[in-house]
Formats: C-alpha cells, sequence, structure tokens
C-alpha cells in the first residue's frame, strides 16, 4: 500500500472497438463498458474529412487509434467528444443576441408647487 499512487484525475475514457453500420453510423465501445451507436456525420467537415464524407468505402475503413476513431488518411475524432456527446465547434449554433426594445425616455416630473396663500390662510 505504501507504493500505492492515487491519482486526482478519474480515469480517462477510451474508444475499445468500432463497428461501422449504414450511412456514417457507428457502434462504438467505451473502456467503461459502454455503447453508443452515433451518428457521426456531424463531425465530418473540414478537408480532412472531405474524402471520408465523399466515399463510403473509405468511411468504411474507420478503427481505433490511441483510444479515438481513426481514419488511414489521418482524420481522427477525439473520444471525449462522443462520450460526453460535445458537439464539434462547428455543430453549435451561437445564442441569438437578445434584441430589446428601446425603453421610453423617462419623463421628469415637475415638483408639485402648492399654493402658500391657500394653506396660510385659514
Amino acid at each position: 500500500m505504501e507504493n500505492m499512487v492515487v491519482s486526482k484525475y478519474p480515469d480517462t475514457i477510451d474508444v475499445c472497438t468500432v463497428e461501422p453500420l449504414t450511412g456514417f453510423t457507428v457502434r462504438v465501445t467505451f473502456t467503461d463498458g459502454s455503447q453508443r451507436i452515433i451518428n457521426l456525420e456531424q463531425y465530418l467537415h473540414g478537408p480532412i474529412f472531405e474524402p471520408i464524407r465523399n466515399s463510403p468505402e473509405m468511411f468504411r475503413h474507420i478503427f481505433v487509434d490511441h483510444g479515438a476513431l481513426a481514419w488511414p488518411n489521418g482524420a481522427d475524432i477525439d473520444t471525449d467528444t462522443l462520450y460526453y456527446d460535445g458537439p464539434p465547434p462547428w455543430a453549435t449554433v451561437p445564442s441569438s443576441p437578445v434584441i430589446r426594445k428601446p425603453r421610453e425616455p423617462k419623463t421628469q416630473r415637475r415638483p408639485r408647487i402648492r399654493n402658500r396663500a391657500q394653506h396660510h390662510s385659514a
């Protein structure tokens, strides 16, 4: 027990296996034993993914490399993105700015002036 190292970081989750299904959908098994069926189409953007998008045969050459999904041309998809359901940056829609109606300008109220003559005559 003296030589036991306890990490302050949680164990990382990696991909163990990948099985191409239909289209851009794959069955992924992670190191924690969980499995997911994931449509990878939203991740296949950019020049490195172009041959994969354009060729179902190339897409089917998917494999696991150091715990991530990869293809022979060097393209890969990080496990964290797949496991934690994080969309790629280009798939997120920036929040719309809130458009508010301009406020009406406040009108200044004039101080009430009482007729002093009425209050003093009694």
